[in-house]
């Protein structure tokens, strides 16, 4: 009887540390699901145990999401944490900075009758497409107001996004311009957007004061300067000189892994194993960001 006692006891003990370790999920909020973000979260759950892939409407949605204790981390833009500071400084105090995916272009694509040249000649008058509250391009455009409020603040925005933000660039009557934040090579500009190369064309989003002005919590530059090299969109990108398409300049940004401060020392070892399950899915996450 006693030996039946402690064999009961000893499996009670057992299911009890499995339903502990079952305990600790990690919920990944991450984007779109055919988006590059929520597959970067699925090359992570492919790595590393107990993670469960979160689908939302991106960056700021993301943060809202771990700081309500919705999700334990996230993938957001660099430029998020600077925007959302302003809205909840004492939330991003909760926030772990885990690791860097990628870099990620700022893309302006506006109509070619405008003959605009870089993103510093939009004036007043004129209306870019940046997505909902929340998306990457909506994010990236409120960093650009928080920086440099006096040029960018008066430029009017449109909530489209998408094909339908094409359109609407292509036709330029209300809207001129459109901010898509992306890795190089995007499927969406690659495909999509360079159908629309008659009528839309890529101007340089390099305003250098960007990287000089917009800092996050720790003083570091958010926004680093880059380009997109000469025929990565052949169709929307300015003639070169004597032949092919010249090289656009470009605000860069990085995207973050963040986590929960309170979940990972809640879960220190299962912390760990998401570090290194981070690390060994970075070479195929990376490869997002180039796709062929």
């Amino acid at each position: 009887m006693k030996k039946l006692f402690l064999l009961a006891a000893l499996a009670l003990g057992v299911m009890t540390a499995s339903a502990q370790a079952a305990d600790a999920k990690f919920r990944l909020c991450t984007g779109n699901a055919e988006l590059n973000y929520a597959k970067a979260g699925h090359y992570l759950k492919q790595r590393a145990q107990g993670v469960d892939v979160v689908y939302t409407k991106g960056s700021i949605d993301n943060l809202d999401k771990i700081v309500a204790g919705e999700c334990d981390g996230g993938f957001v833009q660099s430029d998020a944490l600077m925007v959302y500071s302003q809205r909840n400084a004492k939330a991003i105090s909760t926030l772990e900075r885990a690791g860097v995916l990628y870099q990620e272009q700022v893309h302006m694509i506006c109509n070619r009758k405008f003959d605009l040249g870089r993103m510093v000649n939009l004036k007043k008058d004129m209306t870019v497409a940046v997505g909902q509250d929340g998306s990457g391009g909506y994010t990236t455009w409120s960093g650009f107001v928080m920086a440099d409020k006096d040029r960018y603040g008066k430029v009017s925005t449109s909530p489209l996004s998408g094909d339908r933000m094409i359109s609407a660039v292509a036709d330029g009557s209300l809207v001129q311009c459109g901010l898509i934040v992306t890795a190089l090579n995007a499927p969406f500009i690659k495909n999509e957007v360079q159908k629309a190369g008659d009528a839309v064309i890529l101007v340089g989003t390099d305003d250098r004061d960007m990287t000089k002005t917009a800092k996050d919590a720790r003083g570091q530059a958010v926004y680093t300067y880059g380009e997109i090299p000469a025929d990565t969109y052949p169709r929307i990108q300015p003639s070169g000189t004597i032949y092919g398409t010249k090289s656009v300049g470009t605000v860069q940004v990085d995207a973050v892994f963040v986590a929960n401060v309170d979940w990972i020392n809640a879960h220190e070892d299962d912390d760990n194993k998401i570090l290194r399950g981070f690390n060994a899915a970075k070479p195929d996450i990376q490869k997002l960001a180039k796709p062929q």
